[in-house]
């Protein structure tokens, strides 16, 4: 019981640092966009989540707003983006598949 106790323990710090170096670690790319589509998440009859997928030569990126950083045009910056026209992101984060996290844009030029 005790090992199992230590393992959950250290598997919560370890979520919680990856999410934290994941937030300060930023990107910047020039890659051209294949596609893009918005998601949407539903839990519960009222709680409904969503944000943009931008596939691009270099992968796939997200596109939410991320208030702590003054980003809140996230709609905005996903109807201005053209398939097959290439930007340059800034990204936060990392891609990690194992729980569908994708690098957030928060910069497009």
């Amino acid at each position: 019981m005790k090992g199992i106790i230590i393992t959950a323990v250290v598997l919560v710090i370890a979520i919680f640092t990856f999410n934290i170096v994941s937030y300060f670690h930023t990107e910047t790319f020039t890659s051209k966009v294949t596609g893009k589509e918005r998601i949407t998440e539903q839990s519960g009859k009222d709680n409904i989540k969503s944000f943009y997928l931008v596939y691009t030569d270099r992968g796939t990126l997200k596109l939410e707003d991320d208030v702590l950083r003054g980003n809140w045009e996230s709609s905005d910056v996903y109807g201005k983006l053209k398939d097959d026209s290439s930007y340059t992101f800034t990204t936060t984060g990392y891609r990690f598949g194992l729980f569908s996290m994708y690098p957030n844009i928060i910069g497009v030029q």
